[in-house]
């Protein structure tokens, strides 16, 4: 007899269980390795590890008709759940005592949660009480007892922050978040000169960020090796990249002071349009959505911090200039009919991002 299409459907979720069935059986495995792990103090990632077992996933869906770009997507995607069930097992011998400064914060708060879940004692410096840590009113008590010392302080005031706790001669590692380090290159030299162990990490994502896995977070080397291999420790599992801290700022004018220049210039020309977004996205492409999401995502961030990350970065005025720059060769090629200029455009961007 025929099967009908609800038959059909039925043998489907039959296999969908089956394959949520040996997922939760995969994951139960990973949690055994990630116990074993944290006994023995090894790192979450194992890059090398990671992409022999995507490899195979890839070599073996070309034996049941697979394509290699969803084979990579499904390995990827069990690795990463993988990643996350074991950064949840406590490490209680790398437990330390941390002071977050500035931990009433947005995302100061990420960071108390974030590091309490990986089994660290934490406590909060900042004005106010907070509802989930314990706060330390008296500075130089925090700084003293502190293994680790984390600021998540505006931009503009990190620099003196960091002054102060350096004055007190701190035994622990200091660090800042800040997403624009040029105001605070000549303290964390100064203070990693003085042989304090200071580094600045950036995470590249914000406070409303599940989960650290596979996200990019820089390290910025101040001078002091322990401090960085501190650093390192403290975030595993995330895609740690690694620079010197002058490098930081001419990086983030393009990844950072670009992309939300754009932004913002974007939804500022819709404004200005007289047309309201109900009526553009009424009859929105799929780019228009795509674009209109980021700008939004943008448009409900911090002002604040928007603001320090524009106006602090020395090297955004070499970023916007060369975005002005492309705008008026845009127009001017479009303007004048130069189709050759404008197809140029579209090539060069191409291969700009490595081809179709």
């Amino acid at each position: 007899m025929r099967e009908s299409i609800d038959d059909v459907r039925k043998r489907i979720e039959k296999i969908d269980r089956e394959i949520l069935r040996m997922m939760a059986n995969r994951t139960a495995a990973a949690v055994e390795m990630g116990q074993m792990k944290a006994a023995e103090s090894i790192p979450l990632r194992a890059p090398a590890v990671e992409e022999k077992v995507i490899g195979r996933y890839v070599e073996r869906a070309k034996e049941f008709g697979m394509s290699a770009g969803s084979a990579r997507q499904i390995a990827t995607l069990l690795i990463r759940e993988s990643i996350e069930q074991q950064g949840r097992i406590p490490r209680p011998q790398q437990s330390k005592r941390m002071l977050i400064v500035g931990g009433n914060g947005q995302m100061g708060m990420w960071l108390c949660r974030f590091f309490a879940s990986r089994s660290h004692k934490i406590r909060v410096y900042d004005e106010g009480d907070n509802p989930m840590f314990p706060v330390e009113r008296d500075l130089e008590r925090g700084v003293r007892d502190a293994e680790v010392i984390v600021l998540a302080t505006p931009i503009s005031v990190t620099p003196e922050i960091l002054e102060r706790i350096f004055a007190l001669e701190p035994s622990g590692v200091v660090m800042d978040v800040a997403s624009i380090k040029t105001p605070l290159v000549p303290v964390v030299r100064a203070g990693a000169a003085k042989g304090i162990k200071v580094c600045s990490i950036h995470p590249m994502f914000g406070p409303d960020t599940a989960s650290i896995i596979d996200r990019n977070l820089v390290i910025c080397h101040c001078g002091s090796a322990e401090a960085n291999e501190a650093a390192r420790s403290l975030v595993d599992g995330s895609n740690i990249i690694e620079m010197e801290v002058e490098e930081h700022d001419p990086l983030m004018a393009y990844v950072l002071g670009l992309s939300h220049a754009v932004n913002i210039a974007f939804f500022e020309a819709l404004r200005n349009s007289g047309r309201s977004f109900k009526e553009l996205d009424s009859a929105a492409s799929t780019t228009f959505r795509r674009q209109a999401d980021s700008a939004r995502n943008v448009a409900s961030e911090n002002a604040q911090l928007y603001y320090e990350i524009q106006s602090l970065n020395p090297h955004n005025r070499e970023a916007l200039e060369h975005l002005q720059k492309a705008v008026a060769n845009l127009r001017e090629a479009a303007d004048s009919g130069d189709r050759d200029a404008f197809e140029r455009m579209m090539a060069e961007g191409q291969e700009y991002f490595g081809g179709k």
